[in-house]
């Protein structure tokens, strides 16, 4: 029972102080699961990193560094803002000053250079994506590889090095042909950058081999929209070329494969643009007048933003100045509700850190309360298990009264019972007189025991019997406890300890005590009791006894040589009197 009991404290004490460290178990699961499909379904991924509330209290130092990493990659990957999580700096040193997990170093140094390439520090941006290759290249995740290499390509393009982006994009398009099909995609665009390229500096036939390769890929993948992007972006590169025809028909074969009715007027207005650049009037009124029908229905302000200002351009060139001014004035209002979309963005992201601080906060108070029980539970539970073992030791001490007590009596019993036999046995005087000394010695040697024994005990009727029967075996009470052992054995062997102090007068007190009761034949243990030494003090008396009476041999009995000096005095002396 008792180790149940205790088992089943340590299991609630472990639980309480599980509860109490950490506020949200499933964060590790959540954190498990928005990396796992991170690269297909970003959108679920962020909604599972900000459902983790706690972070710092609920994953590990390992996990915590994780999670980093996986905000910012979420966040960027939704097309939000990163230039504010500097954690992932952090991350991104203590991944690195670890060994192995270089995937993991991989992301951290890839989205530490993200973060920089928002806030417009494009060298640390390399710098960061060249670690990022070094730790990739020693994986086998060719999709991390082909993502490295593409966003190089574009940071080269940025800066207008497109020959140098060149063969990062080729590297992508290579490495993400290793990767899974659901990488596919990311295969396409790097085929259609590389297109772009080779376009852009003469080497016409190569663009238009890589533009078509990706093209054939999105076929085989049925994946229309990837279609209708490629061919849109052929048409746009047409269109820088000022090769129109060419531009014209990529522009038409993406606009029948398209089937996102919010791209609709997208495509009306690169329509009116391609042909108004071409002077191809009857369709650029065409296109302009869907781009009014539509305008208003528009959802995203940037594209509302080009079609206003294309329009108010357009009827400006007309000569309808009252209809290019009311669409000005719209362009003007789409702008100013643009910066004040922005704004309220900013707004919102400051209110998400208000409320997750808030959140934190309420937690915080909570777990300080979950605390709180569980010190007072802890504290119950302890002094619970102090009084039961309290408890327990009182039931074993009282159970030891008992058995010594009933050792004692059993004791008494026999020596009474001895006593009274010997009263009943004929025997000549002489003996008899022997015989009731060495009795009363017995007697006196088993009382001794009793009262070592019985010394802790602090019964009262315990103490009064000892004494009774000490009263009745001896009269009235002698002296000391030694005296009367001296006093028992001097009787039986006359005048015993005197002769031992007189012939050895080089003993101790305590090595003349084990002498005399070693010749009376008691064991060590017993003369310990009576002496109040231990055992081992005993038997190191008994070695010096033997040195001091001049025993060389080991083990050898000091109490024959005694006997046969003792014996021998005793004649002696009997033979002086004659």
């Amino acid at each position: 029972m008792q180790r149940i009991f205790h088992t089943a404290l340590i299991f609630i004490s472990l639980t309480a102080l599980h509860r109490c460290t950490n506020p949200q178990p499933e964060a590790s699961e959540l954190l498990s699961q928005a990396e796992w499909i991170m690269d297909k379904y970003p959108d679920s991924a962020l909604l599972r990193i900000n459902s983790i509330f706690y972070p710092e209290k609920s994953l590990s130092k390992d996990e915590y560094m994780r999670y980093s990493v996986a905000r910012v990659r979420a966040r960027y990957k939704n097309y939000l803002p990163v230039s504010e999580e500097t954690l992932i700096f952090k991350a991104k040193e203590y991944f690195t000053s670890r060994s192995g997990n270089h995937e993991q170093k991989a992301l951290a140094s890839f989205y530490s250079g993200c973060v920089y390439l928002e806030k417009g520090d494009y060298e640390q941006t390399m710098q960061y994506y060249k670690e990022a290759e070094e730790f990739a290249a020693t994986t086998d995740n060719t999709a991390l590889k082909g993502l490295i290499q593409y966003n190089i390509g574009d940071l080269l393009t940025m800066h207008g090095l497109q020959n140098d982006a060149l063969s990062n994009y080729r590297l992508a398009e290579q490495f993400y042909a290793q990767a899974p099909e659901s990488y596919r995609e990311q295969r396409a665009h790097s085929m259609g950058a590389v297109g772009r390229i080779l376009l852009l500096s003469g080497q016409r036939d190569s663009a238009f081999s890589s533009l078509q390769q990706g093209l054939d890929l999105a076929k085989a993948m049925n994946d229309k929209k990837l279609q209708s992007i490629l061919t849109q972006n052929l048409s746009i590169v047409y269109m820088q070329e000022k090769k129109y025809n060419e531009a014209a028909r990529y522009l038409h074969e993406s606009f029948t494969l398209n089937n996102d009715s919010n791209s609709v007027a997208r495509y009306y207005l690169n329509f009116a643009e391609l042909y108004a650049k071409t002077d191809q009037i009857d369709s650029v009124t065409y296109y302009s007048n869907k781009l009014e029908q539509v305008v208003d229905s528009v959802f995203f302000l940037n594209l509302k933003s080009s079609i206003l200002h294309y329009l108010a351009t357009q009827n400006e060139s007309n000569g309808d100045y009252e209809k290019a001014l009311d669409f000005q004035k719209k362009y003007t209002a789409a702008i100013v509700k643009t910066g004040d979309r922005r704004m309220e963005q900013s707004v919102y992201d400051v209110q998400q850190k208000y409320d997750f601080i808030a959140q934190q906060s309420r937690y915080d108070h909570q777990l300080l309360q979950r605390q709180r029980l569980s010190i007072i539970l802890l504290t119950i539970l302890l002094l619970v298990t102090l009084l039961s073992v309290f408890l327990l030791r009182r039931i074993i001490q009282q159970k030891n009264k008992l058995l010594s007590l009933q050792n004692t009596i059993e004791t008494l019993n026999k020596t009474a019972m001895d006593l009274q036999k010997q009263k009943t046995m004929p025997v000549s005087h002489e003996a008899q007189l022997r015989q009731t000394l060495l009795w009363r010695f017995n007697v006196l040697h088993k009382s001794s025991l009793l009262k070592s024994e019985l010394s802790h005990i602090e019964k009262m009727d315990t103490r009064k019997a000892i004494a009774r029967f000490e009263q009745i075996v001896y009269g009235k009470e002698s002296g000391s406890q030694w005296d009367t052992l001296v006093n028992a054995i001097d009787e039986l062997n006359p005048d015993l300890s005197h002769f031992i102090q007189n012939h050895y007068p080089q003993l101790s007190e305590t090595e003349f005590k084990v002498l005399l009761l070693s010749y009376a034949g008691l064991s060590s243990k017993e003369i310990a009791l009576l002496i109040n030494q231990s055992p081992h003090t005993v038997n190191m008396g008994r070695t010096h006894i033997r040195r001091k009476m001049g025993l060389k041999e080991t083990g050898a009995d000091f109490c024959t040589l005694l006997r046969e000096v003792y014996e021998e005095s005793r004649l002696k002396m009997g033979r002086e009197k004659i």
